[in-house]
This record gives C-alpha cells, sequence and structure tokens, in this order.
C-alpha cells in the first residue's frame, strides 16, 4: 500500500477527455479528496487533464454518473495539449494515455519535449497499434486492458450547469456516465526478444495499480499484458465492427441475421489467434463473445459512437493486427476483410 505523503511535485497527467479519460480523472481526483478528508494527506497525484479543445478557463468540472446512480463532481486542472511549450511547470509523475490509437503519434509529437526516459507513460488505447508504435519510442512503457464501461453524455461538447451562486457553477462541466463496472490490467509492454520486464516498469506499475484500487476500480498487475491486450482484441474485433456497420445494440448480435455472423468473425479470430500461439480462454472465444454480448446487451460499443458521430474509427487499432498476422499465416478472413474495408471507407 503507498505511504501517505502528500507532494507537491505528484501529478498525473490523464492525455484525452474522452469517456475513459474523464472516468479515470474523475475517479482518482474523488479518491484523492477522500484521503484528504479522511486522514489529511493523500499520496495519489495531483490530476491534470489534457485536451484540444479550449476551455473558459485552467479548471472544469467533471461529473460522473457511478453505476449506482450517484453524482461524483469534481474539480480538475485542465489544459490543452497546444499550450505545452518549454519546461512544463507541472512535471508529471506519470501520463495516461486515453486518446484513440490512431491519435497517438500526433499527441507524442506534442509531448515528447516535456518527457524523460524515466517517466512513466501507460497506454489505454484499444487494439495493437498505439502499444508496439510507442514501445520503439519509450521504454518505460506500461499498458492497461480494462472491461470498464464508460460513455459521454449526448449532448456535444461541454455544458454550463445553471447558476446558483457557487464558485464551482462558474465552471464548464464535462460529463461522463460509468457504466459498468469491470476490471483492470496493468503490466509493463515487452519487445519481442527482450525477457527483462524492467524493474522500473514493473514497479511504475504496482504503484498505479495502487493508485487504481484506491479510486474504486477492481485492478491487478500482470506480467503478461500482451496476452490480456489480445484477449481484448480478440472480443473488440468480434463485436465492434459488426454493430458499427449495421448501427445496432450489442444485444442484437445475438438475434439472425447478426448472430451467424458473430460465430464467423469468431472462428476467423481464433485461427489467428491460434497461429500467433495466443491461447484461448478456458471457457473458449465463442462463449466469451457471447458472454460479453449478454453484459453489454444494451451499451452502444465505442466504434458505432463514432461512426454516429462521423469520427474516425479505430478500426485499424482492431482489425489491422488480426489482418497482418493472418497475412504473415496465409489465413483467409472474408468476413473481417469485408468489415474492414467497409469501416475504412467515410461513412454516412
Amino acid at each position: 500500500m503507498h505511504t501517505m505523503t502528500d507532494p507537491e511535485d505528484n501529478w498525473l497527467w490523464i492525455i484525452g477527455p474522452g469517456a475513459i479519460g474523464r472516468l479515470l480523472a474523475a475517479s482518482l481526483m474523488a479518491a484523492r479528496q477522500r484521503e484528504l478528508r479522511e486522514q489529511g494527506a493523500s499520496a495519489l497525484p495531483r490530476v491534470l487533464l489534457l485536451g484540444r479543445q479550449a476551455m473558459t478557463g485552467q479548471d472544469v468540472m467533471l461529473d460522473m454518473i457511478t453505476p449506482e446512480s450517484l453524482i461524483v463532481s469534481e474539480k480538475i486542472n485542465y489544459s490543452t495539449i497546444d499550450t505545452l511549450q518549454g519546461p512544463p511547470s507541472r512535471k508529471p509523475s506519470a501520463i495516461w494515455l486515453t486518446t484513440k490509437a490512431h491519435g497517438v503519434p500526433a499527441v507524442w509529437q506534442q509531448l515528447a519535449p516535456h518527457i524523460t526516459p524515466e517517466t512513466s507513460v501507460t497506454c489505454w488505447q484499444n487494439g495493437l497499434s498505439a502499444q508496439p508504435w510507442l514501445a520503439e519510442r519509450h521504454a518505460n512503457l506500461l499498458c492497461a486492458s480494462t472491461t470498464e464501461g464508460a460513455w459521454l453524455p449526448a449532448e456535444p461538447g461541454a455544458s454550463t450547469t445553471p447558476d446558483t451562486g457557487s464558485a464551482a457553477d462558474d465552471l464548464q462541466h464535462l460529463g461522463v456516465q460509468h457504466a459498468g463496472r469491470g476490471h483492470t490490467w496493468l503490466g509493463a509492454w515487452q519487445s519481442d526478444g527482450d525477457g527483462d520486464p524492467g524493474r522500473q516498469s514493473h514497479q511504475a506499475a504496482l504503484v498505479q495499480c495502487d493508485w487504481l484500487r484506491a479510486a474504486r476500480f477492481a485492478c491487478e498487475q500482470t506480467p503478461d499484458i500482451q496476452t490480456r491486450l489480445w484477449h481484448k482484441l480478440a472480443i473488440n474485433a468480434a463485436i465492434n465492427p459488426l454493430v458499427a456497420r449495421y448501427r445496432i445494440r450489442n444485444g442484437q448480435l445475438r438475434d439472425r441475421p447478426f448472430a451467424p455472423m458473430v460465430r464467423q468473425a469468431v472462428e476467423e479470430i481464433s485461427a489467428v489467434l491460434d497461429s500467433e500461439g495466443i491461447p484461448a480462454p478456458g471457457e473458449g472465444w465463442q462463449a466469451l463473445v457471447e458472454q460479453v454480448i449478454r453484459a453489454t446487451a444494451n451499451n452502444r460499443a465505442s466504434m458505432l459512437q463514432d461512426v454516429l458521430a462521423g469520427r474516425p474509427t479505430e478500426v485499424e487499432a482492431i482489425l489491422g493486427p488480426l489482418r497482418r498476422a493472418a497475412a504473415r499465416h496465409g489465413l483467409a478472413l472474408p468476413l473481417l476483410d469485408d468489415l474492414y474495408c467497409q469501416l475504412s471507407t467515410p461513412q454516412r
């Protein structure tokens, strides 16, 4: 367990004020305030949320609705990535990248001047494209795989609550719905041929798991994060492209004509992962995917939300690694290739 201190220079930068970024920021700040009230000090870091959209001030209010329908509001330090110039006034102890995978290279270009080799950087992206790209550029790299559910309110952009006379009402409000509790695995990325997990990265993973547990997330450190990432990629690849292509909720995949498509997708995915030497879950891929579909029946997958909003999707990050692995092993992916082509074309 972390020791109870409150150093001024203990800052966590969370890059990307999307659903997962807001969820992490609000939960961590709520935990920090709880410790300060109860114990007078906290080992949890202060949070700086960084995005591209300019706000009216240097702080925002994050309004999080918990799975139990409670509202948690926390004031968060906010800045735009574009304003990072020269030596940072708040040097980060750690950085959590929660942007979409395709946005990582541009963000990294702006962050690189502020990062030393010792800075702990954690990837929270779906798929398996951002992680190996960053591993070539930063040695102290961690990766997270989470099943926490979160989505943003329907209102576009930031909103402001009605004026009730308190100082907080002068701040812009960003909302997030914590849709469902899950589990998070965190571990050091290990490049091919590198048998040393890196003591610094291992210790950073232990500390950050401690932060997440203090914020009431179920979290554990894993020595094999790549297998966890492949497992999540397999689930995402079997569900997200289909619901995005046909604009349906996850639960509709249990019905015709979609159920046979899910089975075919899982068969194509499992063939690739078997050729790559990725162990299957104990219950088997088909049963695992069906279980996730049941558990998330009412969800609109993030890829579907991107399609409906006219944003670029993470289809390359999710299907790209499977297609490249299939090409190496001479495997055909007729359904996944078709979905990739459909979703790579601008959607209307």
